[in-house]
């Protein structure tokens, strides 16, 4: 019977309420809807933390639905070992024993977990994926980065990364005591975090580019640039204008064409990064009120809106589990 990363185990239960907390503090919040053998149910849950990325293997004995909700601030890459798990992503069955499925923040998750059915998955904060992708891009996001629900574990950038995580299990499982040594721990994680940001998005093809420093004109880094440094500050399209010294036009054609996103997609959305950082290591006197108008947010209702939207939670949540 399989049962990998057994050096690290985190939970072996036959109770269900104590495998759905497991389950809801390592992954993301979950409700056991459907246990077909209450008395054959049998749960183990084993784990890794390399660093930004988790790697977890479970087991369920018993044919068990899963309700997932709404994964808040992750992306997790889900595939089966043994019975396949099917993964509902948004109304998107996914065999995982064929195709990888891509959870991430703000989709509807359900699962059905087979008897005797593993899964291996790999997990990260989403905002360590964005900073991933600042770190190559020279830039913040313009818009919300969204994954594909799914990719084919047979050929491309999925298999590549189901190879990757197989490859680290593998390695773990014949020596574990690889993890005493920090930069092999550091390399590892290091492959998951770019093998994750490889996965199909709607950025896939600027990262596939390499450095858009090279890709976009000086007229629009020279706009990201200022606007990215005055955020947090009441400006305007006129002084993004007046800074680069083009035409209103000028300036819009051409982050349609190089981006996609209009500059103050961008001031929104460098506004909400500097806000959720904020939320994420706030200060004692901090309120959520105080933080949105900090970072260019008048109106604290449409602030929250787009907040719940980006992240998949209210900022209010955010503030009070900084805070705990």
């Amino acid at each position: 019977m399989t049962n990998l990363l057994s050096f690290s185990p985190i939970a072996s239960t036959s109770d269900t309420d104590e495998a759905q907390s497991m389950l809801s503090r390592e992954l993301c919040g979950m409700r056991f809807q459907k246990v077909r053998d209450h008395r054959s149910f049998h749960f183990r849950m084993n784990g890794i933390r390399l660093g930004r990325t988790m790697i977890g293997y479970n087991h369920f004995d018993t044919d068990t639905e899963v309700d997932a909700g709404h994964v808040e601030d992750a992306l997790i890459f889900v595939t089966s070992i043994g019975a396949p798990t099917i993964t509902n992503v948004d109304g998107e069955s996914i065999d995982c024993s064929e195709r990888g499925a891509i959870i991430s923040p703000s989709r509807r998750v359900g699962l059905h977990r087979p008897a005797n059915s593993g899964a291996l998955i790999v997990k990260m904060k989403f905002e360590s994926i964005e900073s991933k992708f600042h770190e190559i891009m020279g830039r913040v996001l313009g818009k919300t980065l969204n994954f594909e629900r799914s990719v084919s574990l047979a050929n491309g950038v999925g298999a590549h990364t189901h190879r990757i995580l197989n490859f680290i299990v593998d390695e773990l499982q014949r020596d574990n005591a690889i993890l005493k040594n920090p930069l092999l721990r550091a390399s590892y994680d290091e492959l998951l975090v770019n093998a994750l940001l490889a996965l199909p998005n709607n950025y896939s093809n600027e990262l596939m580019e390499g450095s858009s420093l090279s890709v976009a004109p000086r007229l629009v880094r020279k706009a990201e640039e200022f606007i990215y440094a005055n955020a947090t500050k009441p400006i305007t399209i006129s002084d993004v204008v007046a800074h680069c010294e083009c035409s209103r036009r000028a300036l819009f054609n051409t982050f349609n064409s190089f981006r996609g996103y209009t500059p103050m997609q961008f001031l929104a959305e460098s506004r909400l990064s500097f806000a959720r950082k904020t939320l994420l290591a706030p200060a004692p006197t901090d309120t959520v009120t105080s933080i949105a108008y900090v970072h260019g947010f008048s109106h604290l209702g449409r602030f929250s809106a787009v907040y719940r939207k980006r992240f998949g939670e209210n900022p209010l949540d955010t503030l009070r589990k900084a805070q705990t």
